[in-house]
């Protein structure tokens, strides 16, 4: 945004600045800034580094440990008692374009990241930001393979398309779980000697001034007392998004309420844009929330059971209770959910597909511990299976020979689905049941492609870096299944070597 004079010859920024003048002054509000809560500097900083993380998922160890391996003294700050964030109960699913895995598999078909960017540009409806795809479409196999490097196990039996993806790219880890990644991550910055700081929220940014400066450092609660922590380089914020903080969400999109389930984190609160809002910071899309469409129907929750129907789309089929298919299953998540949430509106749908299938998506063991925790349905004929579900038998019977039919033609005449990789034939069959949580937040601060945070004119914040999901603009409209980790990964990494660099 440029700074334009207005009727009176006054800039915008100008008369921005001037309304911030002394901690705790008011903006104008004509101009769309709220109450400016600067914190001022302390008269003793409590501790300090080169560069002050915030949050322990993904993106945060990521760029603790590129920051320290570019010779930054680091510290991480975790505001919730353990690590790892929404990124330890993640399903351990990363796209990548290539991989030192994928070469490994001589069946998939050749992929590029000029298409995983199409890929996501498509999923976003080309409202996210080019350039911040490109950056992590481009770097997505730099990032995959060193977690691979690091250690994290990524089976190549277990790469699979998910849904909105033109190709086979999303690799799942050996449990099917982020906190195989996350294990790694963790382990590897106790190794270096990264200090990991639990129960420590942060409450504020410091800064030169309240709209105008270098980033100084933080302001933290933790255990009742308040310290101030002092970044030499620079801060990142890795703190994840917004969905489990209720009046955040519906300010933004006013139909997610109390009565939506998340599956996220209670950690997942919104705290660090607050504060960086106070700033000045700019945020983009935050209008932008995600619902998973194969959550636990009645908690929400993001077990195993809940991510075979993302992984298992080119074998399997969606179902309502009258037994009939209504999408096509790699549509993009979007779409699913929506027509589940708002057009079928009663809870839940199923995904179904057969002993022959399961071994190309999932693994046995999610399958035992599902169907003893009755989160999977199994039986031994289409009409058994229907009747525990509580699906319409003659319906699904119905539904399954013509999908069969469909498979032999190799044309889905119903929904166009473009990949039709096996029928569902073999007993015995299985039966999932799902239905939309609130997910992801595709909106947050406003980033540049070396994981800078920008201020509402478009400049720099100095000092002030973010990756992951606490950042917007990545995925615009809507995220690309197993899109997450990359970003967190890329970026995080990138965030690292510049907080190091500067």
């Amino acid at each position: 945004m440029n700074d334009r004079e207005n009727k009176k010859g006054l800039t915008r920024r100008s008369l921005i600045k001037g309304a911030a003048v002394g901690a705790g002054a008011i903006a104008l509000s004509g101009f769309g800034i709220k109450e400016v809560k600067a914190v001022p500097p302390p008269k003793k900083w409590d501790k300090e580094a080169d560069v002050v993380i915030v949050g322990s998922g993904f993106a945060g160890l990521a760029a603790a440990l590129t920051a320290h391996d570019a010779g930054a003294k680091v510290i991480v700050l975790e505001k919730m008692p353990t690590h790892g964030g929404n990124s330890i109960i993640n399903g351990g699913q990363m796209a990548a374009w290539t991989s030192k895995i994928r070469k490994q598999r001589t069946d998939l078909e050749e992929d590029s990241p000029e298409l995983m960017y199409q890929d996501m540009m498509k999923a976003g409806h080309n409202l996210n930001w080019p350039d911040l795809v490109k950056t992590v479409a481009n770097g997505s196999p730099d990032a995959l393979n060193w977690l691979v490097d690091l250690g994290v196990v990524f089976p190549p039996e277990l790469i699979i398309q998910a849904g909105g993806h033109s190709r086979a790219r999303t690799h799942q880890t050996k449990n099917i779980s982020g906190s195989d990644i996350i294990s790694v991550l963790y382990r590897a910055a106790q190794e270096k000697r990264v200090p990991v700081l639990l129960t420590h929220q942060v409450m504020g940014i410091v800064r030169e001034n309240p709209l105008e400066g270098k980033v100084l450092g933080v302001k933290v609660k933790t255990k009742g007392k308040t310290l101030y922590f002092k970044s030499r380089k620079g801060i990142i914020l890795a703190s994840g998004g917004y969905s489990r903080d209720v009046k955040m969400r519906t300010k933004e999109v006013p139909y997610l309420t109390a009565e939506w389930l998340s599956t996220n984190q209670p950690g997942a609160t919104g705290e660090a844009i607050r504060v960086m809002q106070d700033i000045a910071a700019a945020t983009t899309q935050m209008d932008r929330i995600q619902l998973y469409p194969f959550a636990d129907p009645y908690t929400g929750i993001l077990d195993k059971p809940a991510l075979i129907p993302f992984t298992s789309p080119a074998f399997a089929i969606y179902v309502w209770k009258n037994g009939k298919r209504f999408i096509n299953e790699l549509a993009p998540r979007e779409a699913i959910a929506n027509y589940e949430a708002f057009v079928l509106k009663e809870k839940p749908t199923w995904t179904i597909f057969d002993n022959a299938s399961w071994p190309n998506f999932t693994k046995n063991e999610v399958l035992t511990d599902g169907i003893a925790k009755k989160r999977i349905f199994k039986a031994d004929t289409l009409e058994e299976l229907a009747n525990k579900a509580g699906i319409d038998p003659a319906g699904l019977v119905e539904t399954v020979n013509k999908y069969n039919s469909f498979v032999d033609a190799g044309v889905d005449k119903d929904y166009g689905k473009p990949r039709l990789r096996a029928k569902v034939q073999t007993p015995p069959f299985y039966a999932v049941p799902q239905w939309p949580a609130i997910h992801h937040t595709m909106g947050g601060l406003q980033i540049n492609t070396k994981a800078q945070i920008l201020d509402r004119e478009g400049e720099v914040i100095t000092g002030l870096y973010a990756a992951g999901e606490v950042s917007g603009g990545v995925h615009g409209g809507d995220r690309l299944g197993s899109c997450a980790i990359t970003d967190c990964i890329v970026m995080g990494k990138i965030a690292g070597m510049s907080a190091a660099a500067s």
